[in-house]
């Protein structure tokens, strides 16, 4: 379980950095954030609620991306754990457990709200999306799925000066995930081996690939 959801979490980040973003005719925040866009680093806080606002789990970590894409998104705490995709595969690599799952990425992203937000999908026929009020000098974007069996009932992306800095994600099942993105770092050079991934010797390797 612990691997679906922060997949999953993930994937909806990272696909806001493919192939661009429109959620409307007119510019917003997320149109300022993508502008320009090649490369990014960021340091990470992930906490994950139940319905009652209490802390079910706390992690952290670095994630790095290239578009159109990539990612290197390592967790460091409270568990080792590297999510590494080249645009076409994904590899999850978990320390506890000495195990590689290698999976295609473009059928976990169909499989999730990330497919709306990676630009190949109209995301005003699937999200009604709003301009949310404002707070601490973060704006925020909010996009509630049309699809009343969507996983998520809300996501909320927050942003300062055109930086994506937040995203907020309710679950059907009263969960919600806080991912804050820290000392960021926009178009810093970053060679491909960092998107590629070869298991470690003696590791289990699941292959799902098709």
């Amino acid at each position: 379980m612990k691997k679906i959801l922060i997949t999953y979490y993930l994937l909806l980040i990272t696909a806001v950095f493919s192939n661009g973003v429109y959620a409307d005719t007119e510019s917003n925040e997320l149109d300022k954030f993508l502008e320009g866009l090649e490369t990014l680093t960021a340091s990470f806080d992930q906490t994950l609620l139940n319905q009652y606002g209490e802390e079910l789990e706390k992690s952290f970590g670095v994630a790095k991306f290239r578009r159109p894409g990539m990612f290197h998104w390592a967790y460091s705490d409270p568990y080792v754990q590297y999510l590494i995709s080249d645009g076409v595969n994904l590899w999850i690599y978990d320390e506890d457990l000495e195990q590689v799952s290698i999976r295609n990425i473009s059928t976990i992203i169909e499989d999730s709200p990330a497919a709306i937000l990676s630009g190949d999908i109209d995301i005003n026929a699937h999200y009604i999306v709003l301009e949310g009020e404002g707070a601490d000098d973060i704006e925020w974007l909010e996009l509630t799925p049309r699809d009343l069996e969507s996983q998520y009932s809300l996501i909320r992306m927050g942003f300062r000066q055109g930086q994506l800095l937040s995203m907020v994600l309710f679950d059907n099942l009263g969960q919600i995930t806080q991912i804050k993105l820290l000392d960021i770092k926009r178009n810093t050079p970053m060679e491909l081996e960092l998107f590629q991934f070869t298991p470690p010797e003696g590791v289990d390797v699941i292959d799902s690939r098709e």
